[in-house]
């Protein structure tokens, strides 16, 4: 469909004045992923023109539960007396359910994507936001943060962190908490804060600079840190909290520079993917094994291999889809 149209069709949808096979229509549209951006682009200059109220999401889930499964019948009432009418009021009671099922299965289905927003970052860039209450969040490069699109509701302020990020959290007048929830059941609870949060595929990670946090972690346990400690996790499970004599590790990225202490090359092959979503492959374990120490400025994943290749004499190779790294053969 042509832009024009996408948007007059979007805004009518909106609006709530699209046919059956209109709204269809949009629903075979959204199902490719490349036109989401477009969809939640128009929906936030649709909102811009038609403020919104905060609503009560919890009560009002209820009560549509309510109606929907017929848990309150005595709004359903139909005379004995008058078949026909009673037989056209359980025909459309049982169109409207159907209908109200599907809204209710589709709002289920889609409900972080229309209650949250994405913030993201440029792939090879860091970028700031400041949050409605006055936080500030820098994310690292790959990254993604969902806050709510209608504003963060009373006591709780909550949001979800895919990637890397610092947060200067701000303290509001309520002392409403600061939620940071990642997958794996992991949680950050904050009040006023600076933390940096890491939560990629290889595990979790939180390094406290100021202030207090508490970890809520799988199975119900908690944590509790104070400045200086550093938490990490593995993908299993598995964690310790440490003091580290230098942050730089861990707030590195947000000069756009890679510190490294003895850092095994395979876990620097990790880290370029996870900065640049570029794909690097060491099929040479002894490689994979070999040690790199310092700190290095890199914007692209080309600036970094370079000196990869420069400082350990390593061959780069441009394969189909990802980048090979061994070691050249003599003559």
């Amino acid at each position: 469909m042509k832009e024009s149209l996408v948007k007059t069709l979007l805004f009518d949808f909106f609006d709530g004045k699209t046919t059956s096979i209109q709204r269809k229509l949009i629903e075979e549209w959204l199902s490719d992923p490349s036109n989401q951006e477009t969809y939640y682009r128009y929906l936030d200059e649709w909102e811009s023109a038609h403020p919104q109220f905060s609503p009560d999401q919890d009560k009002a889930m209820r009560n549509f539960q309510t109606i929907v499964t017929g848990q309150n019948p005595d709004k359903l009432s139909v005379s004995a007396g008058n078949t026909s009418a009673g037989y056209f009021g359980i025909n459309t009671w049982l169109r409207l359910a159907a209908a109200a099922s599907v809204v209710l299965v589709s709002f289920l289905l889609f409900r972080k994507q229309i209650m949250y927003k994405s913030l993201q970052s440029v792939m090879g860039k860091t970028v700031s936001y400041q949050l409605s209450e006055g936080t500030r969040v820098v994310l690292n490069s790959n990254s993604t943060l969902l806050v709510p699109r209608f504003g963060f509701g009373n006591s709780t302020r909550e949001v979800f962190l895919d990637g890397e990020a610092e947060f200067k959290v701000t303290h509001t007048d309520h002392n409403d908490r600061f939620i940071v929830k990642m997958d794996d059941g992991y949680e950050i609870e904050v009040l006023g804060t600076e933390f940096v949060a890491f939560s990629r595929e290889r595990g979790k990670r939180v390094f406290l600079k100021q202030g207090k946090v508490k970890l809520k972690l799988p199975e119900g346990k908690q944590l509790y840190m104070k400045p200086g400690n550093l938490f990490v996790s593995d993908r299993n499970g598995t964690f310790k909290v440490s003091e580290p004599k230098d942050s730089r590790p861990y707030v590195a990225w947000k000069e756009q520079t890679f510190y490294f202490d003895n850092t095994l090359l395979s876990d620097v092959a990790v880290q370029i993917r996870e900065q640049f979503d570029v794909e690097v492959r060491i099929p040479d374990t002894l490689l994979a094994s070999r040690r790199i120490a310092g700190i290095y400025k890199a914007h692209q994943a080309d600036d970094l291999l370079q000196i990869l290749s420069e400082l350990m004499q390593i061959e780069i190779t441009q394969k189909e889809d990802y980048i090979e790294l061994s070691t050249p053969k003599l003559p």
